[in-house]
């Protein structure tokens, strides 16, 4: 049985609010989403809130995404550490043009499918103008 997919972005903040602001904008309904903001409180317990998470995660329907905002923080780390705990996959560096891809995607969603999405270089932060310059130097060919 295929499982549908359900995602997390969880960032330093309210960057998650605001990535989920502009997926409503591109995609539309984006009901499978659950947002962290992190360190917005003074109480926010980020252990408490992962825990909660996988707690309330349905693993046998629902394949669980988890995209944090940077490699090496403390709300991507948070989750590292429950990854030999329960089945979910975790990325990071998350952009909105990673989003928008991974929730247009139909199917099953599994490591296969992320590695490749995360390598497309569609999704890749660019710096744009080496790739504008880079266009100018084959319109001189």
């Amino acid at each position: 049985m295929e499982k549908e997919k359900k995602v997390v972005i969880a960032t330093h903040g309210e960057l998650a609010k605001g990535l989920v602001s502009a997926l409503k904008i591109i995609v539309g309904d984006v009901a499978d989403i659950q947002t962290v903001c992190g360190y917005t409180t003074p109480d926010f317990d980020l252990d408490q809130t992962i825990q909660s998470i996988m707690n309330q995660h349905d693993f046998n329907q629902y394949e669980l995404v988890v995209c944090t905002d940077m490699m090496g923080g403390s709300v991507n780390n948070g989750f590292v550490k429950y990854l030999g705990q329960y089945p979910f996959h975790l990325v990071t560096n998350t952009n909105l043009a990673f989003l928008v891809d991974l929730l247009l995607t139909p199917g099953c969603i599994n490591a296969q499918v992320l590695t490749s999405k995360v390598s497309d270089d569609l999704v890749s932060v660019k710096y744009v103008n080496g790739v504008v310059n880079s266009m100018d130097d084959l319109d001189d060919l």
